[in-house]
């Protein structure tokens, strides 16, 4: 369906991609509805843009009266599945895509579509970088604050779109296709939205299915679920790994990042100047320079791209030091996985801040690593804000009740939690990672990113944190 003239039309969900989709679809000539259960949604602002296009709004409304009426149904992702206007669509059989379906098919050039739990948007970002300095028109869109259908009528059969792709988008696709996939790792994640583990995979795995022969699919070769994934798709399969073994196509190997067949043997550049912290971050550079050899970029401009890539911000963003603490902020860290992972970047001791509301994952994993951690002398204090301190407290008891009642405290607010932290270690690092979402006491992750940044500078003037060291 590419012609929308007269359609009927609703979008569910008043976001930024849903408002972005709702504009496209009344330009492309339908009859469009935006509802959005909240009266007060978060694109606010842009309701003088719809009513000037003729968009009729209804808010604060789950389901709309004549909901049958509608020819399509365009969901926004940040709407669950189970919303009651979602649930009552699919039950009457109408025809239900996503804001990322919609974009997809009125957009020029090849799709890179980029997935998984963690380093989604630094891997899209990387791809970017890599393309426009090997002299590619290319555009960066999706899931990471510029909606695909942002960029409808501005490509040509030239453009690289390279589009960060969230499960949410991916669960209401029909057609769409992307040349390459990329599947960057798979991990507990969105159980409030999707409900278990086995929902989150297979929503996850779309990405591959009206792929071709003559498409691309590149995934962490070591991780079984992707490799299942993976044998189910008709694209060229290209595996990356840290290390070189069997199944693996691009890898680490003294020292360096090596691709082998299909791309023939290409030394691509030294691990060393990379300049983003953490093993998987290493991961998200491999995953990147593969995307890059497919389209032919050349190593020398994948190495020049990577070796000035820098921390994106609330992701491992360096904030500041101070008197030998360093303060880094992993706002982005909205699951246990993520935060496992920023931990293990670290040589030198860790304060770690975390908590926020559950997205229902489970929380021991994390506190089996904090055990150890701790346990080696390299965790010096757990400092816990928000909804979910009491359970991840339970879930630290459990491992290492130690921990628990002599290092682990629990505060009100993220100002309070760096006071604490700075009194808690002498040097080392002082690490933001919520290992939660972040609707329990802001916006979104952004503006709890700010706040922890706000809340060291503060507290550094004062220098009130120093005190009862």
């Amino acid at each position: 369906m590419k012609d929308f003239a007269a359609k009927k039309v609703l979008v569910v969900g008043l976001g930024d991609s849903g408002l972005s989709a709702a504009l496209l679809l009344k330009e492309h000539g339908a009859d469009v509805t935006v509802i959005d259960s909240l009266k007060c949604p978060a694109r606010m602002d842009s309701i003088p843009l719809l009513e000037e296009r003729e968009v009729r709004l209804e808010l604060g409304v789950d389901v709309p009266s004549d909901i049958l009426k509608y020819e399509l149904v365009v969901t926004s992702p940040g709407v669950p599945a189970n919303a009651p206007a979602l649930k009552l669509a699919i039950e009457s059989g109408l025809r239900m895509i996503s804001e990322l379906e919609l974009g997809s098919r009125l957009i020029d050039g090849p799709i890179v579509a980029i997935t998984g739990t963690n380093g989604k948007t630094t891997t899209t970002k990387m791809v970017g970088e890599i393309l426009l300095k090997s002299g590619f028109e290319a555009l960066i869109c999706g899931n990471i604050g510029n909606p695909i259908t942002n960029i409808c009528g501005k490509t040509n059969a030239k453009t690289i779109v390279v589009a960060e792709v969230s499960s949410f988008q991916l669960a209401f696709i029909d057609k769409f296709k992307p040349h390459i996939s990329a599947i960057l790792n798979i991990a507990p994640d969105h159980y409030d939205w999707h409900g278990n583990f086995n929902d989150y995979l297979t929503a996850k795995g779309r990405i591959v299915e009206n792929q071709e022969a003559r498409d691309y699919v590149i995934y962490l070769r070591e991780d079984e679920n992707l490799r299942n994934i993976v044998s189910r798709a008709r694209a060229k399969a290209i595996g990356f790994s840290l290390k070189k073994e069997s199944g693996v196509s691009i890898f680490i190997e003294g020292g360096w990042i090596k691709a082998r067949k299909p791309f023939g043997k290409v030394d691509v550049m030294p691990v060393d100047e990379i300049r983003l912290k953490g093993v998987h971050n290493r991961l998200n550079v491999i995953a990147a320079s593969a995307i890059a050899l497919v389209l032919g970029c050349k190593p020398e401009a994948i190495r020049e791209a990577v070796g000035s890539f820098t921390s994106l911000e609330h992701r491992m963003e360096p904030v500041t030091s101070f008197d030998g603490i360093e303060f880094y902020n992993d706002s982005k860290g909205t699951n246990p996985h993520a935060t496992i992972n920023a931990l293990s970047s670290f040589s030198k001791p860790v304060v770690l801040i975390a908590g926020g509301r559950n997205k229902g994952i489970d929380f021991s994993p994390l506190a089996g690593v904090l055990k150890e951690n701790f346990e080696k002398g390299m965790l010096k204090g757990l400092v816990l804000f928000g909804e979910s301190s009491t359970e991840i407290s339970r879930e630290v008891e459990e491992k290492s009740p130690e921990l628990l009642k002599k290092r682990t405290v629990v505060v009100d607010s993220i100002e309070n939690a760096v006071k604490q932290a700075m009194r808690m270690i002498e040097k080392g690092v002082v690490l933001f990672s919520p290992a939660c979402a972040s609707f329990d006491m802001y916006r979104d992750y952004k503006e709890r990113g700010e706040e922890f940044k706000k809340s060291v500078m503060k507290v550094l003037s004062t220098r009130e944190g120093v005190a009862g060291k």
